[in-house]
């Protein structure tokens, strides 16, 4: 009997499954297939080769021993803290010497013919201190003179007047003594302190010293119910100091903004290269 083969419903015969691993295309049947070979890298070109380093010359032992050359000493740089290689004993007479060899008779004379002018100018503001500062009223009555004001703010006047003078000194003689350009330096702002001292104490005497003579002569012969000033009198003596001290402050001051070492004492030697601080030399 024969055997149909099967087939679907639709009239589509399907093949019978093959019975054999699959063939290759190309190859004979009943021949297994061959894994193909992977293609080879290609060659690799040989990296080239690093040119040979020359040999360093030899250092010389001693540097600038070549002909032509000079050895230039240079200092060691000092950190804080190091100790001096010669440490100089500070004896008073190592002192007094290195005083007459930084001071010269110019400046000594500049700074006194300044304390001497700064004194004398503190004549003129204790004229003014009696001229402008309050005065304390005095009434004479039939039992002597009596204080016609209380509560002290004349008194008080007196003294803000005073420190008033002596602060508007100051300011105003620190930065005129650093104009004298020729003698700026420690010895200058010392005349200036010492002549701000004594002008005070000169402005003080002079201002109780005017009006006196009228003021005990009214004392003695003034009629009761008449009143008359008392002159200025100073009670905080510490004012005394405050012109020298703002004087000298004001200075200091002043010079800290100088960018030369010297101060520009002498312009010819500022226009050295190297001896001013900023990139133009001076002017003048």
């Amino acid at each position: 009997m024969r055997q149909d083969s099967p087939s679907s419903s639709d009239g589509v015969t399907t093949p019978p499954p093959a019975s054999g691993p699959p063939e290759t295309p190309g190859t004979s049947p009943g021949t297994a297939a061959q894994p193909s070979p992977l293609p080879s890298a290609p060659p690799v070109a040989p990296l080239p080769s690093a040119p040979p380093v020359a040999p360093l010359p030899p250092v010389p032992e001693t540097l600038g021993s070549a002909p032509g050359t000079d050895l230039v000493p240079v200092p060691r740089r000092r950190h804080a803290g190091d100790e001096p290689e010669d440490p100089v004993a500070l004896t008073p007479a190592a002192l007094w010497t290195g005083l007459r060899a930084s001071v010269s008779l110019r400046d000594l004379v500049a700074a006194v013919v300044l304390a001497l002018l700064v004194a004398a100018l503190g004549a003129v503001t204790g004229v003014l201190w009696a001229w402008i500062g309050p005065h304390v009223p005095v009434l004479m009555t039939a039992n002597g003179p009596i204080l016609a004001e209380y509560y002290g703010e004349s008194a008080f006047g007196q003294q803000a007047t005073f420190g008033g003078l002596a602060l508007a000194t100051g300011l105003l003689l620190g930065p005129i003594a650093y104009l004298a350009r020729r003698w700026r330096g420690p010895i200058l702002l010392l005349g200036l302190a010492v002549g701000c001292l004594a002008g005070a104490w000169v402005s003080w005497k002079v201002g109780i010293w005017v009006g006196r003579d009228e003021y005990e002569s009214l004392l003695q012969h003034a009629a009761p119910g008449r009143t008359f000033s008392m002159p200025v009198k100073l009670n905080a003596f510490g004012l005394l100091f405050l012109e020298p001290l703002v004087a000298v402050l004001g200075y200091v001051v002043v010079a800290a903004w100088s960018r030369y070492p010297d101060l520009k004492v002498d312009p010819a030697l500022n226009r050295a290269p190297g001896r001013h601080w900023g990139e133009r030399p001076p002017d003048q």
